[in-house]
């Protein structure tokens, strides 16, 4: 196991957020990718994601996607994508889930284990950045790091 500090930055980022029960997310995902394919753009990195239960809810959850695309553009204000030209967190954990069939909860849990351990505290939801690799795929958990405190 092996827990690294590192910064996170993607640019020209388009982003969609939706609630949906959990065996529904790939809809969403589907949808910014085709989105981002009928208006002449194409993606240049991992799609990452955060996920944060709804509150009272037990069966939706609520998904935020992000894909890095290949240029700068002009979007009107709207309410289903943004654009950010520069996604970027100065300082965070980094944690690789190599099986993507396994609960990320335990990742989640080792990664917050070694904030205290450190006396950092992370701004949650964490990211989730999904790598394309061999065949198949795995997750670099990002947490970002909110504060680091004091050893009084």
């Amino acid at each position: 196991m092996r827990i690294r500090r590192s910064p996170l930055i993607f640019n020209n980022v388009i982003s969609t957020t939706a609630s949906c029960k959990e065996d529904e997310w790939h809809i969403v995902a589907r949808d910014l990718r085709n989105a981002v394919i009928k208006n002449g753009l194409y993606g240049t990195g991992p799609i990452i994601y955060q996920v944060s239960a709804i509150d009272g809810s037990s069966d939706e959850m609520t998904y935020t996607f992000y894909l890095p695309v290949n240029e700068k553009i002009e979007m009107p204000e709207n309410d289903k994508y943004r654009f950010t030209e520069r996604l970027e967190m100065k300082d965070g954990l980094v944690f690789r889930h190599a099986d993507v069939d396994d609960d990320l909860e335990e990742s989640y849990q080792l990664i917050r284990g070694a904030a205290h351990t450190s006396n950092l505290v992370l701004l949650e939801p964490f990211y989730n950045i999904y790598l394309d690799v061999y065949g198949g795929g795995l997750i670099d958990i990002y947490a970002p790091i909110l504060e680091v405190r004091g050893n009084d």
